[in-house]
């Protein structure tokens, strides 16, 4: 995920791309479009499926473990918080983890032991709270940059961390790398991949392991990879649909999304009038006149946004044999609460009928599920993911 301070730094170019694919929803009709090398997996029977029965209802550790050491802009979390998570109805926790801030220099890349105890604190404690646990590398922009150049150190992090936790449950796994995007596509991440795939499994045989195409974890990417034959890897992709919405007052996502008061679902009761200095480009304009104006059932700010999407991630999980994971969805706190909660229950159940796992961003962060000051979830966020009042 981006926030202002913790992610990815999301560039304008991200946002019109991401924006462009909001405007034209794909067509529910399914082809398979990936390259030949990519085999279907024929049965749904699998280490990787058995594994996906515990990844239904996550949360992100966000703004935690993946903030670069020296900076405080970040959350806590403390033990208590696990229980606490269980008792909301999570079933799991995804743990964003910026390992790459604490390697040493090549060609060993070792990693200081302060992130292996932080790591297995968050660990250790989301177990023992019968939470499954998913971490990653976050936020390597190396990586993105220059996915050749930076390969020897992804997978030597890889190494260190297969080797250090091949003894744990298998409620533990492991997702690659967060949003590979730039220059890290999908077609330069395959390879790559594989490579990740089989370093980790000369320590860890049977662990379930996750990979993002590119595009940052674009379902629009999913045509593009290509996986070696391992029946214990699910596919995780994101979705930030309607982004105008989501991401509304997101200082660091550009001009485009300071429109604020966008509702969720539209139209508004009465319309938006953006301010007139922000200078809107005319497809934001675009979809600020079809927001206001057209009925919920076509309009922008709308499941529409992501109905279609998530049911072509379904056709295409059943022929390719893959599980899917819902990495990450979620909506900046600067948007209404009721719109907010209207939002993720939506989001939910759609993932949810398209048999998608799911995981919002984030626990108690500038997407936050949990209010730290009242210490309760924030308003109608529990009925809007697990469908009854606490």
């Amino acid at each position: 995920m981006k926030t202002i301070l913790s992610t990815t730094g999301i560039t304008l170019a991200w946002l019109a791309i991401h924006c462009t694919m909001a405007e034209a929803a794909p067509n529910a009709e399914f082809s398979p479009l990936n390259p030949p090398d990519m085999k279907p997996i024929r049965q749904h029977d699998t280490p990787a499926w058995h594994a996906a029965r515990l990844f239904h209802h996550g949360v992100n550790l966000g703004d935690y473990l993946e903030v670069p050491p020296g900076q405080n802009w970040g959350v806590k979390v403390s033990a208590e918080e696990f229980a606490r998570m269980r008792r909301e109805g999570f079933d799991h926790v995804r743990v964003p983890v910026g390992w790459h801030h604490y390697a040493g220099p090549a060609p060993d890349f070792k990693l200081a032991p302060e992130i292996f105890r932080r790591v297995d604190f968050i660990v250790t404690n989301a177990l023992n709270n019968h939470l499954a646990v998913m971490i990653n590398i976050h936020h390597f922009n190396e990586l993105d940059k220059d996915p050749v150049a930076a390969t020897d150190e992804f997978l030597t992090i890889w190494r260190q961390l297969a080797e250090h936790y091949q003894n744990f449950p298998a409620q533990l796994v492991f997702e690659l790398d967060n949003e590979p995007h730039d220059k890290a596509t999908t077609a330069l991440m395959n390879p790559i991949y594989a490579r990740a795939i089989a370093e980790i499994r000369r320590s860890n045989p049977k662990r379930t392991l996750v990979v993002e195409p590119g595009g940052w974890g674009g379902i629009q990417e999913l045509n593009q990879l290509v996986l070696p034959p391992d029946d214990n890897v699910i596919v995780s992709i994101h979705c930030y649909e309607p982004f105008h919405f989501t991401h509304q007052g997101a200082s660091w996502a550009g001009a485009d999304v300071k429109v604020m008061g966008i509702q969720f679902p539209g139209p508004p009761a009465q319309p938006l009038v953006p301010d007139p200095a922000l200078d809107l480009k005319p497809w934001v304009l675009d979809w600020i006149g079809k927001y206001n104006t057209l009925p919920t059932d076509k309009n922008p700010s709308s499941p529409l946004a992501f109905a279609d999407k998530l049911k072509l991630v379904h056709a295409w999980s059943d022929y390719y044999g893959y599980p899917i994971h819902l990495g990450e969805f979620g909506a900046y706190v600067k948007a209404d609460a009721r719109s907010r909660a209207n939002f993720y229950s939506a989001m939910r159940r759609t993932a949810e009928s398209e048999k998608i796992g799911w995981c919002i961003w984030d626990w108690s962060a500038n997407f936050r599920y949990w209010d730290k000051t009242n210490n309760c979830p924030m308003p109608g966020m529990h009925e809007a993911l697990f469908g009854k009042s606490k």
